[in-house]
């Protein structure tokens, strides 16, 4: 399962979740990296992934696309919520979205 922490520019961790039981987040990624989207195929289930200011912007791209699209079932739109939410969180600081695999 995958784990989510929000870090400032020091990588002090500020917020945390983690995917849900279905692991939704993961399987999104999964599926995207078929489709070529670029930064979801970097996420790895399990090794850490983290995305700095620059690949936050792209992250929120394309979830935004994908949310405009209308191509997340249910589960995987709840947790692309809490996912973007983050970003841009990590983004207002200046700092780093941290996944961890497990």
């Amino acid at each position: 399962m995958l784990t989510f922490y929000v870090e400032n520019q020091l990588h002090e961790r500020v917020y945390s979740f983690s995917d849900d039981g279905l692991n939704s987040f993961l399987n999104l990624c999964r599926r995207c990296a078929e489709h070529g989207r670029t930064v979801l195929e970097a996420v790895d289930p399990y090794a850490d992934t983290m995305f700095n200011v620059k690949q936050l912007e792209m992250l929120l791209k394309e979830l935004d696309a994908l949310e405009r699209g209308n191509l997340l079932s249910g589960d995987e739109a709840e947790i692309a919520v809490k996912v973007n939410s983050a970003a841009l969180h990590a983004r207002g600081l200046s700092g780093y979205l941290f996944i961890a695999g497990d």
